[in-house]
């Protein structure tokens, strides 16, 4: 049997009907069931009840946290959206009563997971961080990282706060909502690119005091020469070193490097002295070292005057073979023509000129004895002891050997301003005209006539201009207005022969010597020497010896040139503030403590000032960091060279690059650890805001 219906409700629906109608019967599957106590409900209708309860369960289960996603992901705007597409479904349903249900179901969420929701929130709530993260990443600036990302994160802040107040009717409520968003997105923007910079540089030291240290180097060393190297850049000093040589030290590879070498030099004893010893020694060998680059490249020196004095004596010795064999035993020389021009000629000079002329046509003249004829009886005339008479008779002179010494005095005197002809010497310098037609005319009548001579006369000619090409390889440098330039220079080059060609060379790296031996205490104008105007001389000097010598010639100058420069800067620059450093370090200070034994001391006084001196010296001896203690190790470093030197650069690029990568690793760490938190200060501020306000 049914059971009584009590409940109020049931019974007003009873009264009412189906419809709300007096009179109409109850035709609702769910009401009959209830006015039969349930035992008349059939067993299809309530499998489908149990059913929907179900689907309804998963259904709200998979919805209430999504909702709150929404809400995040939507600026706040996620229960409107719900509200508006289940009005809009329901088609009569109206939306302010959708929105107030699904504003309510998701306060009921919160309420139920106090736990769940704030951290669902946190997923959804990343609006705000991730855009003025994403605006932090266009400043430049620490400064303008965080401006923009306060405006951004206030704008979308204030957005969101807007977009989720719960009623928007109500301004004053909703601007409010709007101000707290804004405030709150603007102040965790402000606050992220500052903590994350924060965050990346704790992780980063962290890293670096792990992982940072060079090889083989102290982690105070490692320092300093890892934030050298990465002003300096490892492949602007690998380029350097490469360009100096061996003899490179790092602390002629940068301005960087150079620095710490002058710090370590300057701050510290043992740097002083290490830094000092190494420079020094190095350019003390300066000289050497630019004599030996220069042998490699060109071949050793050899002086040109003894050059030339070989040269000579060779000559003089193929001389008297060659025209020896010429002259010995030449027929008579023919020389009457040269007589008749020089009688010509002598009334018609002057001064020296004459008096060598004359002397000359008195070299070319010799005297026999011819019989004395009578001019009456057309005898030879006898004396009167009963001997023949005989006269002199001055006859031009036909000897071949007296008139090739004759054109060597005649040498003398054009060519090398020696005494001769009967003058002294240079005595007709200006007046060697006719003395040349003269040689001239005789060597001509010599090749003529002797057989022989004319080739005698080539060979000797040949081993002149040798001697010749010896001294012009002594004096085409220069920067006179008769210098020649690369132009011309290569014009007459190649006009030599291939021995004239070696024998200008030989001058030439004479002269070279001899400048670099002058010229080595002041490197600059051993450079402005060897360079010339416009390049000239380096030009000159690649036609004589080679473009590779000469560029290794000048390269050896310029490396040089940068080693003199280091060692300038630290050791004698800085002499001048390393006196003052020592006179400070050792000059006595006066005591400003009051003395432990003294008039007033009582035996209280006493012990208490005694113990605290002993503290404070504990204190700080564990305290007491000295900064300079690893500045020898960095002068050593910086000032090695060759197979070690670049040990210690692959060691420091090594350190560097492993930093690069511990940067690159903190700054995401920070960045990302930030963005958590900013994150969840979000939905925390979020969670807050959505309570219900009592």
């Amino acid at each position: 049997m049914a059971n009584p219906i009590t409940d109020p409700a049931l019974l007003a629906q009873l009264e009412a009907g189906d419809s709300g109608a007096i009179g109409k019967p109850v035709t609702d599957p769910k009401l009959l069931a209830q006015l039969e106590g349930g035992e008349a409900k059939p067993a299809a209708a309530a499998s489908a009840s149990d059913d929907k309860g179900t689907l309804q369960k998963i259904r709200e289960a998979i919805h209430a946290p999504t909702r709150i996603l929404e809400n995040g992901y939507l600026l706040g705007l996620g229960d409107r959206a719900r509200a508006g597409m289940t009005a809009i479904l329901a088609g009569g349903s109206g939306y302010g009563d959708q929105l107030k249900k699904e504003q309510g179901e998701t306060e009921q969420f919160h309420a139920d997971h106090p736990i769940a929701a704030p951290a669902i929130d946190i997923v959804g709530s990343g609006a705000a961080p991730l855009a003025a993260i994403g605006a932090a990443a266009k400043g430049a600036s620490l400064g303008a990282k965080t401006l923009y990302a306060a405006l951004t994160g206030g704008t979308v802040g204030a957005l969101q706060g807007g977009l989720s107040s719960k009623d928007w009717t109500d301004i004053p409520q909703a601007a409010k909502d709007a101000a707290i968003g804004g405030g709150a997105g603007a102040t965790i923007g402000a606050l992220i690119p500052g903590a994350a910079k924060i965050i990346g540089s704790g992780v980063n030291a962290v890293a670096n005091a792990m992982r940072g240290r060079a090889e083989g180097m102290s982690r105070g060393a490692s320092g300093h020469l890892v934030s050298a190297m990465e002003a300096d850049t490892p492949a602007a000093v690998r380029s350097e070193l490469d360009r100096l040589g061996p003899e490179a030290m790092l602390a002629d590879s940068g301005p960087a490097m150079l620095g710490k070498t002058q710090g370590s030099a300057l701050l510290s004893d043992e740097g002083r002295s290490i830094a000092t010893n190494a420079l020094t020694s190095r350019n003390q060998a300066t000289n050497s070292r630019i004599m030996g680059d220069v042998e490699r490249a060109m071949g050793p020196a050899e002086d040109p005057q003894t050059v030339t004095n070989a040269i000579i004596a060779h000559r003089s010795a193929v001389d008297a073979r060659n025209y020896g064999r010429a002259i010995d035993g030449a027929p008579a020389v023919q020389t009457g023509e040269i007589m008749r021009d020089l009688s010509d000629a002598i009334p018609r000079s002057v001064g020296m000129e004459e008096k060598a002329l004359t002397n000359l046509k008195g070299m070319l003249t010799r005297f026999e004895k011819k019989p004395r004829i009578d001019p009456y009886t057309g005898r030879q005339e006898i004396d009167g002891r009963g001997q023949m008479v005989f006269d002199s008779v001055p006859v031009a002179q036909d000897d071949a050997q007296v008139l090739h010494k004759i054109k060597g005095e005649l040498d003398n005197v054009i060519e090398h301003d020696l005494p001769g002809l009967g003058v002294p010497a240079g005595a007709v310098k200006n007046q060697q005209f006719a003395l040349k037609q003269f040689r001239h005319q005789l060597n001509g009548i010599l090749e003529d006539q002797v057989s022989g001579y004319a080739t005698a006369n080539r060979v000797s000619a040949a081993l002149a201009k040798r001697a010749d090409a010896v001294k012009a390889g002594t004096s085409y440098l220069g920067e006179g207005k008769t210098t020649p330039s690369p132009g011309r220079f290569l014009d007459d080059f190649e006009q030599l022969t291939a021995g004239e060609r070696i024998a200008l060379g030989k001058g030439s790296r004479g002269e070279l010597n001899r400048v670099l031996g002058t010229k080595a205490n002041d490197l600059q104008a051993l450079r402005g020497e060897l360079q010339g105007e416009g390049g000239w001389n380096t030009d000159k000097m690649a036609i004589v010896h080679g473009d590779d010598a000469a560029k290794q010639l000048m390269a050896s100058v310029d490396r040089n040139i940068k080693f003199r420069d280091t060692h300038t800067k630290v050791v004698e620059n800085s002499q001048t503030e390393i006196r003052r450093s020592a006179r400070e370090a050792m000059k006595p200070t006066a005591a400003t403590d009051v003395p432990l034994v003294n008039p007033n001391m009582s035996m209280t006084g006493f012990l208490a000032a005694g113990a605290k001196k002993g503290v404070q010296a504990i204190a700080n001896a564990l305290a007491r960091s000295d900064p300079t203690r690893s500045y020898g190790e960095v002068a050593r470093v910086l000032t090695a060279q060759g197979p070690k030197r670049d040990a210690h650069f692959q060691a420091i690029v090594d350190a560097l690059d492993r930093r690069r990568q511990n940067a690159v690793t903190s700054s995401k760490v920070g960045d990302r650890s930030t963005l958590a938190a900013a994150i969840a200060a979000n939905a925390l501020l979020h969670d807050r805001t959505r309570r219900p306000r009592q």
